[in-house]
């Protein structure tokens, strides 16, 4: 979907779907890639031909904003085994390893801790048992708790504290 957070911007192609800048680089990508793909400009490397349609299609939608660059992003895991260029097993590889699913799964992790609202509640058990009376105790406090938390999560949830 083309990006539509800026409503004042005029939208006359596509039932109002693009503007004439996004329009224009969807045509040229999809020219680019149809050309290169189609036609034989690297003799030697059959593959190649199909791979820099691609990359120049790809390259045409982050310029010209045609799609949302995380879209984007994800045509070449979707173009390329299609294309037979590589298999489906290895491209995936390249997109998620392991250290991106742990990025992923902390924070899923995040969001299931926040979605039950645990770090309000710890920090509110802590408030409760430390009182108002004394200020260092609330900062101590405060502190120890997002020590704890910072442990398990990321910093952005710890902060949400």
């Amino acid at each position: 979907m083309p990006m539509t957070f800026d409503v004042a911007a005029d939208r006359p192609c596509c039932l109002g779907l693009w503007k004439v800048q996004q329009f224009v680089g969807f045509v040229l990508g999809l020219v680019l890639f149809v050309g290169f793909t189609a036609g034989g400009a690297i003799g030697t490397y059959p593959h190649a031909n199909s791979m820099l349609g691609l990359t120049l299609m790809c390259a045409s939608f982050w310029i010209f904003e045609v799609m949302p660059v995380y879209m984007t992003a994800l045509l070449p895991m979707v173009f390329i085994p299609f294309l037979e260029i590589a298999s489906s097993e290895y491209i995936a590889t390249a997109y998620w390893n392991w250290i991106s699913m742990l990025v992923v799964a902390t924070y899923l992790v995040d969001i299931a801790l926040e979605h039950v609202h645990l770090p309000k509640r710890m920090a509110l058990a802590l408030l409760l048992k430390a009182g108002i009376v004394r200020p260092e105790a609330l900062l101590a406090c405060f502190m120890g708790l997002c020590w704890l938390l910072a442990m398990f999560l990321n910093s952005i949830a710890v902060t949400l504290v």
